[in-house]
C-alpha cells in the first residue's frame, strides 16, 4: 500500500521523479545521468507504474547501489498518476521531472538551482528547448511540456488544486503547467544544458502523429477542464489572454499541422471555436497584437468555411521511415476545396 506524505520536512535539496513504464532498454541511462549529476543533494522518486518488463529489477539494483534512490512498484495507473504520487513523496525544495527513456546533461540540476536561487524563482524554465521563453511573458503564458520545468516544491504545496489530470494523455502536461503558472511570481530562463528527448514509437506525442483521431477527445477534455478551472479561480477577467495562448500554441498548432480527417476537422474547430467565443468577451483590443495572424483569422471566423476563405491551407505531413529514421515531409493542402 502507498502512504503518501505530503510534503513531509522540505529539505534543501532537489526531489528528481522519474515515472517508470516498460523502458529496459533505456532505464539505465536516464539513471545514469541522474545520479551523476554534479549537484549531489538529491532524492531520486522512481514510480514503477506497472511494467511488466525488467522495469522494476533495474531500478531494485540502481536503488542497492545508490541510497539517494526511492523506488515505489505500483499498479499501472498512467504517467499523471504516477507523477502526482511522487509530489506527494517529495521532500526536496524543488522539483524535476524526467521521463524513464530521456536523460540530462551531467551539469543539467546544477544549472537550474544556481539559476533558482540567483533569481529567487519559483519555476525556470528550460528554453534551449523548442524556445520555451516565447511561451511565457509578464501579460500571458499558455503551456509547458514537463520535461521543461524545474519547480519551487513551495507552489504545489501551497496550491494542492495544481496536479497532473488523470486519464488525459495526451496533453496533461499542457494543463498542467497551464494551471501551475497562474501561480508563479517569478519565472526564469536557463539556455545553457540540455535535456535529451527521445523519439520513439508507443509515446502518446509520437501516436498522435500516427493517429491524429485521438486528439479529438483530448482537445475537448482539455478545454473542459481549463473552462473548469477559469471559472472556479475566478480567473476568466484577468487572465483571459493566457487562456487564449493556450489555446494558439496547444490546440490550434494541432488543428494547423495534423492529418485530420474533415469532420474530425470540423469537431475541433466547432469545440474550439465554443471555448473562444466566450474567451473573446474579456479580450481587448490591444490582446490581439500577441497572436498570429492565422489564429486571428481563426478568432474572426464564425464557420470553417470561412476560415479557410482566408487562409485556404493546412500544412500536412507524409511521414515515412527510412533507415531506422522517422522522415517528416511537410506540404500544404488545399482545405478550402472541402468546404465548397
Amino acid at each position: 500500500m502507498l502512504i503518501l506524505l505530503f510534503f513531509a520536512n522540505i529539505i534543501d535539496m532537489i526531489s528528481v521523479i522519474i515515472p517508470v513504464y516498460n523502458v529496459e532498454k533505456y532505464l539505465s541511462e536516464c539513471l545514469d545521468s541522474i545520479i551523476n549529476q554534479t549537484f549531489r543533494d538529491l532524492e531520486i522518486i522512481c514510480i514503477n507504474d506497472g511494467s511488466t518488463d525488467n522495469s522494476i529489477s533495474i531500478l531494485n539494483i540502481y536503488a542497492k547501489k545508490d541510497n539517494r534512490i526511492i523506488v515505489i512498484d505500483k499498479k499501472n495507473s498512467g504517467v499523471s498518476s504516477a507523477r502526482n504520487d511522487g509530489i506527494s513523496l517529495s521532500r526536496g525544495e524543488y522539483l524535476f521531472f524526467i521521463d524513464s527513456d530521456d536523460y540530462i546533461d551531467l551539469d543539467f540540476l546544477e544549472k537550474f538551482y544556481k539559476n533558482a536561487k540567483d533569481n529567487n524563482s519559483d519555476l525556470v524554465v528550460l528554453s534551449s528547448f523548442w524556445s520555451l521563453d516565447k511561451r511565457v511573458s509578464n501579460n500571458f503564458h499558455s503551456a509547458l511540456p514537463t520535461c521543461s520545468m524545474f519547480i519551487k516544491t513551495d507552489i504545489l504545496r501551497e496550491n494542492n488544486n495544481i496536479r497532473y489530470p488523470i486519464n488525459i494523455q495526451p496533453g496533461e502536461d499542457g494543463i498542467f503547467s497551464h494551471m501551475l503558472l497562474m501561480y508563479t511570481k517569478k519565472v526564469s530562463f536557463e539556455y545553457d544544458t540540455h535535456y535529451h528527448y527521445r523519439k520513439r514509437l508507443g509515446q502518446d506525442s509520437q501516436r498522435a502523429l500516427k493517429e491524429p483521431k485521438i486528439l479529438v477527445d483530448a482537445i475537448r477534455k482539455w478545454i473542459d477542464i481549463l473552462d473548469k478551472f477559469y471559472i472556479e479561480n475566478d480567473l476568466y477577467i484577468k487572465k483571459s489572454l493566457s487562456f487564449a495562448k493556450y489555446i494558439e500554441q496547444e490546440i490550434f498548432l494541432a488543428f494547423r499541422t495534423k492529418n485530420f480527417t474533415v469532420d474530425d476537422e470540423t469537431i475541433i474547430f466547432s469545440n474550439t471555436k465554443e471555448i473562444l467565443n466566450k474567451i473573446s468577451n474579456y479580450l481587448n483590443k490591444e490582446d490581439y497584437n500577441n497572436f498570429s495572424k492565422e489564429f486571428i483569422f481563426f478568432l474572426d471566423a464564425n464557420t470553417i468555411k470561412e476560415y479557410y476563405q482566408k487562409v485556404k491551407y493546412r500544412y500536412n505531413y507524409i511521414r515515412i521511415r527510412l533507415l531506422s529514421k522517422d522522415i517528416s515531409i511537410r506540404y500544404k493542402e488545399n482545405r478550402l476545396k472541402y468546404y465548397k
